[in-house]
């Protein structure tokens, strides 16, 4: 999530209630068990008790579920769809107002000869990395590296870490990255260079391109001019 918190509204059966109701909710994301928390779930201007407990739920497998059962519910389907509205909403918005985004990240590749690529912003509140354009990658790897934070070992968390770019020659021969080997593999990149996107003393997020192949050359030099540019154009644009 690039902002602190979503708020949103979505239809549900409640019982002892001739039709369904339209609840609202506060919408957080979980860092640490990489999944939304669902709260404050109550009707529309009430100022009363929440009508429902928070929940939590993430998507898995195309389907809204609930993480401690994996199975899907009224509940998570109906808030998940609402969600995912409210996300793509904003994406959309970021996109049309930034449209250097796309520029940036296509420049970034055709420079690179990279495969793929995307960008994340930063957010300061949970200090994590979202992804907000991006070209080539699948679905798994988006809902993988939905959120990242500086604890995470891929290379865009290891940039994030240490404030300098970061590269996986190979991802084959990389111990550190071995709980997401699957998914690059999956996804079709064996190596991947993420540098930080700065203005002036503000970290604003990460430009990363990869690589089908193992790649030991990638221009480390480049990359920082491109990301560089990036964040002046940013700057300002950012909330």
């Amino acid at each position: 999530m690039l902002l602190n918190h979503l708020d949103i509204q979505f239809r549900y059966p409640i019982e002892g209630f001739p039709t369904e109701l339209t609840l609202t909710a506060r919408v957080t994301w979980n860092t640490s068990q990489h999944c939304y928390l669902l709260s404050n779930i109550r009707l529309p201007g009430s100022a009363g008790s929440p009508v429902i407990p928070a929940t939590q739920l993430r998507k898995q497998c195309d389907k809204w579920v609930h993480p401690d059962s994996d199975r899907a519910s009224v509940l998570t389907e109906s808030a998940g769809a609402a969600i995912e509205a409210a996300e793509a909403g904003k994406l959309a918005h970021l996109n049309d107002s930034c449209p250097q985004l796309g520029f940036y990240l296509d420049k970034a590749m055709e420079t690179a000869k990279a495969d793929f690529g995307n960008i994340q912003l930063f957010n300061p509140a949970y200090r994590s990395l979202t992804i907000v354009t991006q070209r080539g990658f699948n679905r798994d790897f988006l809902a993988h590296f939905k959120v990242v934070t500086a604890a995470d070992n891929s290379a865009c968390g290891q940039a994030l870490r240490t404030g300098e770019p970061y590269i996986i020659a190979d991802i084959a021969q990389s111990q550190s990255f071995a709980p997401h080997r699957h998914i690059a593999e999956q996804a079709g990149y064996r190596s991947v260079i993420s540098t930080p996107v700065v203005a002036g003393n503000r970290f604003i997020g990460m430009l990363s391109t990869h690589s089908s192949q193992p790649n030991w050359q990638w221009n480390l030099r480049e990359q920082r001019e491109i990301a560089s540019d990036l964040g002046l154009c940013l700057e300002g644009r950012i909330p």
